[in-house]
């Protein structure tokens, strides 16, 4: 499996075997190369319903109690919300601080539903969703337990793949083996050294002939390969990557436009500003604060 496609693919495992919506607060940053921005917001109708009507219950007890709480549930919880929404919650601790949260639902409480963590103020008087909103199953006790399991298997093969990755950074590229046509041996191995070289590089000024250099071919044949093996040009796999770190950087910095177009790889605010809208239908900083509306 290609290193650098492992984080996506697990998370859909999880997603299509257990019928929940996976959301990373990612505090390290570290993700945001690897996974689609939509997976670090909580985007799911019902959460979006409560937010709007009782934001500032959705960050006090989904954000600031969670996180306090965290350092003393390692293993994660379950936790109900004030309005009966259900959502698993695993930590990822390194080196003594936090480095992500990882989120599974939503589901409704069913009766015996004893073991959560549940939000201590009353439920709010009125609905907090539209009337004719398709609500999610019930989930019992047995089942919950189930989920958390899964979801902790989830986040221990994050933590692995993520120290696996590191652990690749700190070698030296190494070529891949070549066949007597220029082109690299084997496909899964073409494919990886690629994804590699953007991941390990979209950050700073590169261009197709350094990958070039690197797979040993000509650009022409290197372009080609990119596309063969990727279904993309280098042009779109680099900006992909430099769009996802930019997003990252506007929902957990304060950093200006300027800066986040910079340290995303983008040499031109302007190209920046274009991209930007052709992928996410908005301006940076309009992502920005609609990212910064509070979340359940």
């Amino acid at each position: 499996m290609d290193l650098f496609a492992v984080p996506e693919l697990a998370v859909q495992n999880f997603e299509r075997l257990h019928g929940l919506r996976v959301t990373v607060h990612d505090l390290a940053g570290n993700l945001w190369p690897y996974l689609s921005p939509e997976r670090f917001q909580h985007v799911h109708p019902l959460c979006q319903a409560v937010k709007v009507f009782h934001p500032k219950r959705c960050i006090d007890f989904g954000i600031t109690q969670m996180r306090r709480q965290l350092p003393n549930q390692p293993d994660g919880r379950v936790q109900v919300c004030f309005a009966g929404l259900v959502e698993w919650v695993v930590p990822v601790f390194r080196r003594g601080g936090l480095m992500w949260v990882i989120f599974a639902g939503p589901r409704l409480a069913a009766d015996d539903l004893r073991q959560a963590v549940r939000d201590p103020q009353p439920p709010p008087d009125r609905r907090v969703w539209p009337k004719g909103t398709p609500m999610p199953p019930k989930v019992g006790d047995e089942d919950a337990q189930v989920v958390l399991e899964a979801l902790r298997q989830l986040a221990a093969r994050l933590e692995r793949w993520h120290a696996e990755r590191e652990q690749s950074g700190t070698k030296a590229p190494e070529r891949p083996p070549v066949r007597r046509d220029g082109f690299v041996d084997d496909f899964a191995t073409r494919r990886a050294a690629i994804q590699r070289f953007v991941q390990m590089r979209h950050t700073a000024p590169v261009r197709l002939a350094d990958l070039a250099e690197q797979l040993n071919l000509s650009e022409s044949r290197a372009a080609h390969a990119v596309k063969e093996v990727c279904g993309k040009t280098f042009v779109e796999m680099l900006t992909e990557a430099r769009l996802r770190t930019a997003s990252g950087l506007l929902r957990h910095t304060n950093l200006d436009i300027l800066d986040v177009a910079l340290r995303s790889g983008f040499g031109d605010v302007s190209h920046f500003h274009r991209c930007f809208r052709t992928r996410f239908k908005s301006t940076p900083l309009k992502y920005r604060k609609q990212a910064e509306a509070p979340a359940p």
